[in-house]
């Protein structure tokens, strides 16, 4: 089960002063206000993003407003109850969900990176199902190519095969369940598709 946030409790103990440098917003401040870009619209102008202290917040980009939960929704990308959550976990009204203990697994594995959070490769992928080797693929050659048999995750019962963007970065999973019929003209430059006796 998710953490309990009260959501006016947030509200009455983070001030939008304080929502805008937890969230490290680059804005002027005047007074009560500050202006500046977007970053969540990619919008510039000194007056794409208007904090007002007891009022709200307003991005002109995208014609919608609103108090300091919806504000972090915003720059964040995240839905409001998310944002809440890390919201109070940055103000320190609830302990942080890296500290807080045991949580549920994630799906796709995460790591840091220089630029912001990148996936890992699955670690739970079978290499030696029985799936991968009617696809042809030696055990060897498929862990080194991160393709394999998912028993779980959003590819569960398929076998993941790893998308990667040309400098190699690994962008998801295209998870492949019928090998019945392929295209006559279907080429692969990793090891030819057939399945075995």
């Amino acid at each position: 089960m998710g953490t309990f946030i009260d959501f006016a409790e947030v509200k009455a103990k983070v001030s939008f002063a304080e929502t805008v440098a937890l969230l490290k917003l680059d804005l002027k401040s005047s007074g009560n206000q500050w202006r500046g870009p977007c970053p969540a619209c990619k919008a510039g102008g000194e007056r794409a993003l208007v904090v007002t202290e007891g009022r709200g917040f307003f991005c002109f980009s995208l014609k919608k407003g609103g108090d300091q939960i919806a504000l972090a929704a915003h720059i964040l990308a995240i839905p409001a109850k998310d944002a809440a959550v890390e919201l109070a976990e940055r103000a320190g009204l609830v302990p942080s969900r890296s500290t807080a203990g045991p949580t549920r697994p994630r799906t796709v594995p995460e790591s840091e990176a220089e630029g912001g959070s990148r996936l890992s490769p699955l670690s739970y992928l079978e290499t030696d199902h029985d799936a991968v080797l009617a696809l042809g693929f030696d055990p060897e050659i498929a862990r080194t190519l991160g393709i394999g048999y998912a028993p779980r995750g959003v590819c569960r019962g398929s076998i993941a095969v790893p998308i990667r963007d040309p400098t190699g970065t690994l962008l998801g999973y295209l998870g492949v369940q019928d090998i019945t019929y392929l295209p006559p003209d279907f080429q692969t430059n990793v090891v030819p598709l057939q399945k075995r006796a």
